[in-house]
């Protein structure tokens, strides 16, 4: 069942990610994935170390930006937290904090001027794709 749940969690991210010039000409479009238990948070956190595996990330912070004019804040505290956050394209901002520990979030920003701001407190997991035209 575990197995189950972070593969089609990592499915749905990768697919997100593949359409994110198509969904981006359709206007503005926030798609956001939480935990609600252990068991899901676990899934998660499987499918952002997968994407952070085939990212070749190898810390437990990652910040990319493509394009101009992006601002992204990362604060984190305690152990066992991965955060990702990439931008592409402008005026995106993001701003992340994760304190407790096992935390995981991926923020992904595509298009123009996007904002995002997550807190996590301990054993919490996201996901949060955003197009903004």
């Amino acid at each position: 069942m575990k197995t189950s749940s972070a593969k089609v969690a990592l499915a749905l991210v990768a697919s997100l990610t593949t359409f994110a010039p198509i969904s981006a000409q359709a206007g503005n479009l926030s798609l956001s994935l939480n935990a609600r238990n252990a068991q899901e948070a676990r899934a998660l956190n499987t499918a952002i170390a997968l994407y952070a595996l085939h990212r070749d990330i190898k810390s437990g912070a990652d910040i990319r930006q493509v394009g101009r004019n992006h601002a992204a804040g990362l604060s984190q505290s305690g152990g066992n937290n991965r955060a990702i956050i990439h931008q592409r394209g402008r005026n995106h901002t993001a701003n992340l904090t994760q304190s407790g520990g096992h935390n995981g979030q991926v923020i992904l920003q595509f298009g123009k001027g996007a904002h995002a701001n997550v807190a996590q407190n301990g054993g919490q997991a996201g996901i949060l794709l955003q197009f903004s035209q």
